[in-house]
């Protein structure tokens, strides 16, 4: 049974500290039981120098599966067969795209077993957050508890001297059985080196399901921009995670 807005709103305003019972529900989340998926992921990029814009884009799928052996990664053979004649055609036109070779250069195996499940990485955001707002929204038509939080900046110290500002942010969307259910983060700088300024950021969203004691990434996206010194970048990424 879906609580009404005004009795859920009643009920988190007997909660000490959202984040802290978040926190608590993830550390729940310990030896999680093998796993199987499909993935799906796209990739696209745009470049410009002063030049016409160079774009380089793909798309792939795969079969992952994670147990007490490791991660495992499994590109179909027609995948590959493409991967090699994209390769062949480049190689008598080198402006040629290679679409199949750019999303499999772009899967990265790291992400691909945190998204597995993302309890360790999403408590290492929280651990320094500060909880600015508790509200509730309505998340896919039924009401949640909404965490919006100030995240701490990860920024190595040799980079640190030349930024003027930097803004990090993240929003938490929680279950009624206390498990979130999506994640966004949202990072904006501004710098300069050299008398010469830049600015960047990159926004991320995620949503998740419990699976076991998993928490699995369902969807995600992101995308990365920065500029400065004559150049801009444009990174969008998109991932879909299928239990099979």
């Amino acid at each position: 049974m879906r609580l009404p807005i005004f009795l859920l709103s009643l009920t988190l305003s007997l909660s000490a500290n959202g984040l802290d019972d978040l926190r608590a529900v993830l550390a729940k989340l310990r030896a999680p039981e093998p796993v199987k998926v499909s993935l799906e992921h796209s990739f696209w990029k745009q470049i410009i120098d002063n030049k016409k814009p160079v774009i380089s884009q793909g798309r792939v799928a795969a079969q992952v599966e994670e147990n007490s052996l490791g991660l495992r990664i499994s590109w179909s053979r027609p995948t590959l067969q493409q991967a090699a004649r994209e390769l062949d055609l480049q190689e008598l036109e080198p402006d040629r795209a290679t679409p199949t070779r750019t999303a499999l250069k772009n899967v990265d195996a790291l992400e691909v077993g945190e998204s597995l499940n993302h309890v360790e990485a999403l408590l290492r955001d929280l651990t320094q957050a500060q909880v600015q707002e508790e509200k509730v929204e309505t998340w896919q038509g039924r009401p949640v508890k909404v965490l919006v939080l100030k995240l701490l900046p990860k920024i190595p110290d040799a980079q640190r001297k030349y930024m003027k500002e930097v803004k990090v942010e993240g929003k938490v969307w929680i279950g009624a059985d206390g498990f979130p259910l999506a994640y966004s983060s949202l990072v904006a700088y501004t710098g300069s080196r050299l008398l010469i300024s830049f600015e960047g950021g990159n926004a991320q969203d995620l949503q998740f399901a419990k699976v076991g004691n998993r928490l699995l990434v369902t969807h995600a996206t992101s995308e990365e921009h920065n500029a400065g010194f004559g150049a801009s970048t444009q990174t969008k990424k998109t991932m879909t995670l299928t239990l099979r």
